[in-house]
């Protein structure tokens, strides 16, 4: 565990809470079991987390880390991530404000503030913790498909780009397995899903002979006791900057079932010149791929409808349906049961239910 889950955070995301980079400060307030007193964002200042992204939190936007101290937080929560995942130098100051404030910093860039020597001095001189969470163990095997023999269903998030949803699904997914008295395990591999549950391996950080293993050995390590264990997927098969971890993910975690994740009506593969490809061409791709470990299904369609009203929602819902033939949802909007529904049939094809 990175940090105590009772620990009051105020969540970092200057400039750009409520934008396409803000995702890990919305993952965080939207699931972990942490109390966000505070969000700061000089530019919404005045405004509640609520106001500006809709999310069932009244915690305030204030315009400073100077101005979160009267909310006592424990961490200040670096919340915005984007392409490369480097230190902003304009963050610097605002981060040694925290450090000298009695804050602890709770740091998903790629950049390490442990191996920043400025900023692992002032920590040091003011006894708090810089928690690099993207920081990978030091021990990894290389995967041996050994993830392929657990006895939980694994099921592996996988999606036509980044940022549609992954890990979004994965949580509802084991949230609604636990619902309905399934043991379910939810494996972080990413930045944003291991500051919400506290443990994980950000994959992406993994030297590459290492990162399908590191996969394997989180599966292995929660797939005995379990009925299902629901893997964050990570970038997409066919994006050429993130196709490479995809697969590490695909052949380490050895799944069974797939569920792959889109958002409606997005065109191309990030801000780059390539056409999102049709979805039933990404199922099958995906299962393809998948075999050369293990075989298995794409059983359900996961549609990200944000922005959409729930007119065009359900449109777009019922389109990738019957253009897939598979069930679909967003399970946001509309929950996560029927894509459970589909994975406890395939449980009970294979002999696993009670």
């Amino acid at each position: 565990m990175y940090y105590s889950q009772t620990a009051r955070l105020a969540v970092y995301a200057e400039g750009e809470f409520g934008k396409g980079h803000s995702k890990t400060a919305e993952g965080v307030i939207r699931y972990a079991r942490n109390p966000v007193v505070a969000v700061i964002d000089s530019e919404q200042k005045g405004k509640t987390v609520r106001d500006v992204v809709g999310l069932d939190c009244q915690a305030p936007i204030v315009g400073s880390v100077s101005e979160s101290l009267r909310f006592k937080p424990d961490a200040l929560l670096l919340g915005t991530a984007w392409t490369g995942g480097r230190l902003p130098g304009a963050w610097r100051k605002d981060i040694l404000t925290a450090i000298k404030s009695g804050l602890d910093i709770i740091n998903g860039l790629h950049d390490f503030l442990g191996d920043d020597d400025e900023i692992a001095r002032c920590a040091a001189e003011h006894d708090r913790r810089l928690l690099d969470v993207r920081r990978p163990p030091a021990e990894l095997p290389v995967a041996s498909g050994k993830a392929a023999g657990v006895s939980a269903l694994t099921v592996l998030t996988v999606g036509s780009d980044c940022s549609v949803g992954k890990m979004t699904t994965s949580l509802e997914l084991t949230y609604a397995a636990e619902r309905a008295g399934r043991k379910a395990r939810f494996i972080a591999t990413g930045q944003t899903g291991i500051m919400i549950v506290g443990d994980g391996i950000a994959i992406d950080r993994v030297i590459g002979d290492f990162m399908a293993g590191a996969t394997e050995q989180m599966v292995i390590a929660h797939g005995y006791d379990n009925d299902y264990v629901f893997v964050e997927g990570q970038g997409s098969i066919v994006h050429p900057g993130f196709s490479g971890v995809t697969l590490a993910l695909l052949h380490g975690a050895a799944p069974e079932a797939m569920i792959l994740c889109h958002k409606a009506a997005k065109t191309r593969i990030g801000e780059l010149p390539f056409p999102i490809t049709p979805l039933p061409a990404l199922v099958a791709l995906y299962e393809e791929m998948a075999a050369y470990v293990r075989p298995a299904r794409v059983l359900g369609i996961s549609i990200n409808t944000a922005g959409l009203s729930d007119g065009e929602a359900r449109h777009a819902v019922s389109a990738a349906e019957k253009e897939c033939g598979l069930p679909a949802t967003d399970p946001v909007r509309f929950g996560a049961d029927d894509l459970l529904n589909a994975l406890e049939e395939f449980r009970a094809m294979r002999g696993r239910t009670p």
